[in-house]
């Protein structure tokens, strides 16, 4: 590899010459997605797709008996957690739940990172779909839900490639923890970008990945409305890798936009605390 070139010139020569990739949604879980968007489904056939990978069976009936979703008896199968929690909300826990088992690293330092990571993305991912629902825009909260998931895709992307990298044997150097700390806040909305379009994903998640941190935005873009103010939230509160407990939300532009009250910021941030017995 080329020494002169700059690190992230050197990850993106490293990605094309390795050909190297993310895997694609879960192929179950986005089958799953699409079925419930149907009043009609097959509560059988989502059961038995559901099965067919124990990990989302177990991850599923985890998430359906955490405090967060709990009800009065413990669910023991896939179809109590259909009928307890609906068809939608089921498919989610689904999708997360394949999502997960990506953000997993061989160095432990990038490990604890991800782990950040991932109940970032889950937060914004519930919050965002939380606040489009308050709001009233029922039409876009599955829209809101999954730009949450994946808004920080190129921040996994970029770890888990320096992770490779560091393991390969046509590497003899080491990156330090702060240096892809570093890559990762500067590059993962335009890395995120292009992994999304590459994957060919609708145009309204491309823009929430490349997006959510530009200080000029689409202020008629409901659902990146949403993942913006919910990211800041998650900062707020110190869900994920970073923390500032200083923003002020009713101060942000996304919140005027939105015309939110304070109250709801309130019930925005005590929700999101919330979430976080679904990942613990």
């Amino acid at each position: 590899m080329d020494q002169g070139l700059s690190l992230i010139d050197q990850i993106n020569e490293f990605v094309r010459k390795e050909n190297f990739q993310l895997p694609v949604f879960n192929e179950i879980s986005m089958r799953i997605l699409r079925m419930a968007r149907h009043e009609d489904f097959d509560i059988r056939e989502m059961t038995h797709l559901i099965y067919q990978d124990q990990v989302l069976v177990a991850e599923v009936l985890r998430a359906a008996n955490s405090p967060f979703f709990g009800g009065l008896s413990v669910i023991t199968t896939v179809r109590d957690a259909i009928v307890r929690l609906g068809s939608r909300q089921v498919c989610e826990l689904v999708l997360i739940a394949a999502e997960r088992i990506h953000y997993r690293a061989r160095d432990k330092r990038f490990n604890k990172l991800l782990n950040k990571l991932w109940k970032h993305s889950v937060a914004c991912a519930i919050g965002s779909q939380w606040l489009a629902r308050r709001l009233n825009y029922h039409e876009q909260d599955n829209e809101a839900f999954i730009g949450g998931l994946v808004h920080d895709i190129g921040k996994l992307f970029l770890l888990r490639v320096i992770d490779t990298m560091q393991e390969s044997e046509k590497n003899s150097f080491k990156i330090s923890y702060e240096l892809s700390y570093e890559i990762i806040r500067s590059f993962h909305a335009e890395q995120g970008y292009k992994l999304l379009s590459q994957w060919n994903l609708p145009k309204i998640y491309c823009e929430i990945t490349r997006d959510h941190h530009s200080q000029e935005f689409d202020t008629e873009n409901v659902p990146l409305m949403l993942v913006r103010l919910t990211n800041q939230a998650c900062t707020k509160l110190g869900l994920g890798i970073n923390h500032d407990p200083s923003i002020i939300l009713f101060s942000t532009p996304e919140s005027a936009a939105l015309r939110l009250k304070e109250i709801v910021l309130a019930e925005l941030e005590v929700m999101l605390e919330d979430t976080m017995q679904i990942v613990a």
